[in-house]
């Protein structure tokens, strides 16, 4: 409440062994959001503990449930989707966020030109922007399977991100 009030971003974390109720807080968070009265983006993302192209899984989870972007989507109709979500989104520099979001929704096989620091800046615009529409929950679960890539661009996010409702 202090954080959409105050229009501040904050930084959470929940520890604990697996079974002590840690998504079951997540769970009466969005409860408790949805019942708020404020329209509230709440993205969710899951770290996996293997396999290939997962380094940023839990990032490309929260884009695609923005874009509306299913697994079973074309090529096209996830390009499609994700160009939408931009328009309107960000003003300025969208084709810029647009060609460093899409690899994490299957639209190119790698970073686009440029520096890691590049994405994680294209990638908070993105979380800025949708937090000047409306207050933003990102929820990054089982950050135990994640691997460094991912957890600096969320030491990023949290230490860029001081003046946005992130």
């Amino acid at each position: 409440m202090r954080t959409r009030e105050q229009r501040s971003s904050e930084l959470v974390t929940l520890v604990g062994v697996p079974g002590i109720g840690k998504s079951r807080l997540v769970t009466e968070l969005f409860a408790w959001i949805e019942t708020s009265g404020v329209l509230t983006y709440f993205r969710q993302g899951r770290s996996l503990p293997y396999g290939e192209g997962v380094s940023y899984w839990a990032l490309a989870e929260m884009v695609k449930a923005h874009a509306g972007i299913l697994e079973t989507d074309s090529a096209d109709e996830a390009d499609a989707k994700l160009s939408r979500a931009l328009d309107g989104l960000i003003q300025e520099d969208v084709s810029w966020v647009r060609s460093h979001l899409r690899p994490l929704v299957g639209q190119a096989t790698e970073l686009a030109g440029g520096s890691r620091e590049e994405a994680f800046a294209a990638w908070r615009r993105f979380f800025e922007a949708l937090a000047e529409h409306h207050p933003l929950v990102l929820v990054f679960e089982d950050v135990q399977w994640a691997d460094e890539g991912l957890l600096d661009f969320i030491d990023h996010l949290a230490t860029g991100c001081a003046t946005c409702r992130c």
